[in-house]
């Protein structure tokens, strides 16, 4: 899903356009669209920054208007892939100028926890949600770094091992102790969270896995 913040570079959205089933654009995301590796399965939002263009209409392309403003572009991109029942989806664009939407846009990974899974992704960074009862094993290389950061008030019975600064049933709230650029000592960087939920962002070494 690409979202009207600053566009990713080409190399990075033709790698997750490689494994994609839809490219979903949010609004005037990619303007003008056939500049794209391909064209939009769906463009979704309310239109205002596309107000006085020429939409084509013509093609594959859905354009599909959702003129509340009680949402933004990305929530009505969401919910319509949610209502597809699609099971995960990757937002580029979705961090960078405007301070503002990218804290909003990491909350979505809460807001729609149960319903769609999300990553994040920027030019260095790859963001997920971990949730209460989940733990992960990633075989990130060594010297990766990674943080955590608490979505929805504290998380606790956090564990991370094979990591510089190791954890077990540990805290992880706002006011801290900080959990920001931590380093992978060896493979895999386990992961576990038995209750509240963690942004986990890994910064990428080379192109995700």
């Amino acid at each position: 899903m690409l979202c009207d913040g600053p566009p990713p570079s080409a190399a990075l959205l033709d790698y997750w356009l490689a494994g994609a089933d839809l490219l979903v654009c949010c609004d005037a995301a990619g303007w003008p669209h056939e500049t794209l590796p391909r064209r939009p399965d769906v463009v979704i939002g309310d239109f205002d920054t596309l107000a006085g263009r020429v939409i084509d209409g013509g093609g594959p392309t859905r354009w599909l208007r959702e003129p509340s403003q009680d949402t933004t572009d990305a929530e009505k991109a969401l919910r319509w892939l949610v209502a597809q029942k699609v099971a995960e989806a990757v937002l580029l664009g979705a961090t960078g100028d405007r301070l503002d939407h990218t804290l909003f846009n990491c909350g979505l990974c809460e807001r729609f926890a149960g319903a769609l899974r999300l990553c994040l992704t920027d030019p260095q960074h790859d963001a997920v949600r971990l949730g209460p009862g989940e733990q992960v094993a990633w075989p990130l290389p060594p010297g990766t770094l990674f943080s955590l950061l608490p979505l929805a008030g504290p998380a606790t019975g956090v564990a991370v091992h094979n990591a510089a600064w190791s954890l077990e049933r540990g805290i992880v709230k706002v006011g801290g102790p900080a959990t920001i650029s931590n380093r992978v000592l060896a493979p895999p960087l386990r992961i576990a969270v038995t209750a509240g939920s963690l942004l986990v962002t890994v910064q990428r070494q080379g192109w995700p896995a």
